[in-house]
């Protein structure tokens, strides 16, 4: 497991980030499991870091990539597919299970302009390659803490054929954010303390804080720790 530093640029509400987290479990998939196999991958990332964008590599060995079923588990519990069963449900072409062509090499990317469900070739291996569109938008993880434990889930929903998790790898990008920076110009400055006093006057949210729904003392303190503390 690694994570590897991409990309470190000063923006005005903090920092972005980018960078790749990979495991390489080579794992069988239990042929014909709803449950199939749960890959942990851990990121370590700052407590005030949230997810701008989300990519995810797969390499995966498979005699029928019809019955695969691959799904994505965020730290804040959000679930979004990947890829369900390419070629089902059947309209003609490739056949009544699915797409029967061999493995997936491929990143999945909202960016990438081919469906991996539209996928299939009898001849192309492996038969999903590329960067291609995940079944469900990866947008949706967008603003969640990306520190924490994501699990990648893959099945295989019919019988007869096997595979293996080779590789997975989930690339993120994030924004540091800044808490005590209440006016948003990326400097912490007497403008802040006076927005966060306005705030704090009319019980604006932006000055709760400690996140319990109350403006008192914990709030004004909680302020001025993160502001004294400052910001990455």
């Amino acid at each position: 497991m690694r994570f590897t530093p991409a990309l470190c640029i000063a923006i005005a509400t903090g920092l972005a980030h980018a960078g790749s987290v990979c495991v390489s479990p080579s794992a069988t998939i239990p042929d014909n499991s709803a449950t199939g196999i749960d890959i942990p991958i851990e990121i370590d990332a700052g407590e005030n870091e949230l997810i701008e964008t989300v990519t995810v590599s797969l390499d995966i060995e498979h005699t029928w990539v019809g019955d695969l079923v691959v799904t994505l588990r965020s730290p804040s519990g959000t679930l979004i597919t990947l890829l369900d069963r390419p070629g089902i449900p059947c309209t003609g072409f490739p056949g009544p299970f699915g797409c029967g062509g061999r493995d997936l090499d491929a990143t999945f990317s909202d960016d990438a302009s081919l469906l991996a469900e539209d996928i299939c070739s009898y001849s192309a291996q492996p038969v999903i390659a590329g960067d291609v569109v995940p079944s469900q938008a990866m947008l949706t993880f967008a603003g969640e803490p990306a520190s924490g434990a994501w699990t990648l889930t893959v099945s295989d929903r019919s019988a007869y054929d096997a595979g293996v998790l080779i590789e997975a790898c989930i690339q993120l990008t994030t924004t540091i954010t800044c808490t005590p920076d209440l006016t948003g110009d990326g400097v912490l400055d007497f403008f802040d303390v006076s927005a966060f006093l306005s705030a704090y006057s009319a019980q604006d949210p932006a000055a709760d804080f400690t996140g319990d729904g109350q403006f008192d003392f914990f709030d004004v303190s909680a302020f001025l720790n993160a502001f004294t503390v400052g910001c990455p």
